[in-house]
């Protein structure tokens, strides 16, 4: 892939869709194409933060790595999402480790650019805020699966969080285990969770993938569970 065509696909897709297009020009024009095999790692927790990576194509895992415990699977990221932001306005280590699942290409961007962008758009460091509070709203929605005393609505949340974070994608290359770990569940439990869902016609699955079907109807079981209504991405595009 050709880096036009990689800064073509991405303005399209996540962060960049609805951000004014002179911003995403600017933003655009420093950014380099760098490409991952299927195991690489795009970066690691705790490494310098000198910019952020936008996913052109391809999967890529959102590692959370806490210590005693070993790393975790977090989120599963797609094209449109970037990720690195957290850390890059005061230069500080990395939250997380970003593993290519899938073969992946991504534009970096690099924080002394985003600098310079901010000389000519006052918006700059807005836009780059919403892109971090996305990142923890998304964390708060894996907190709130994880303590959640209902398998189900674990599971639920969790699917909520690939739909939502990766604008609106439906189609995950995850296994069932994957799924468990992400909502923090054993492999058993949620496999009788994952039938349930199947039967009901909210989800299919196959050998390592899984594919949201019903949306509306997983938002209302979620509404009807009373959990908090989470404005999702629209509200940070500003």
């Amino acid at each position: 892939m050709k880096i036009e065509q990689a800064k073509l696909r991405i303005r399209q897709v996540g962060w960049l869709r609805s951000l004014p297009v002179h911003f995403v020009d600017l933003l655009l024009a420093g950014a380099r194409l760098r490409s991952f095999r299927r195991g690489e790692a795009l970066f690691h927790m705790a490494d310098p933060s000198p910019d952020m990576v936008g996913i052109v194509d391809g999967v890529v895992d959102v590692v959370l790595e806490p210590g005693v415990d070993g790393p975790r699977l977090g989120f599963v990221a797609k094209a449109g999402n970037w990720l690195g932001a957290v850390g890059m306005p005061g230069m500080t280590q990395r939250r997380i480790s970003a593993i290519a699942r899938r073969d992946a290409s991504v534009l970096a961007v690099s924080a002394h650019h985003i600098e310079t962008v901010a000389m000519s758009d006052p918006d700059t460091w807005r836009h780059v805020a919403a892109n971090i509070v996305s990142h923890f709203d998304n964390l708060g929605q894996l907190l709130h699966a994880n303590v959640h005393r209902d398998n189900s609505v674990r599971i639920l949340i969790t699917l909520r969080r690939l739909y939502d974070f990766n604008d609106g994608a439906t189609e995950f290359p995850l296994t069932q285990a994957d799924l468990a770990e992400m909502a923090g569940l054993s492999r058993n439990s949620a496999n009788r969770v994952m039938r349930r869902l199947v039967e009901e016609g909210l989800i299919e699955t196959g050998y390592g993938w899984v594919r949201i079907v019903d949306q509306p109807r997983i938002m209302n079981i979620l509404k009807r569970s009373h959990l908090p209504v989470w404005a999702g991405c629209e509200r940070l595009e500003a």
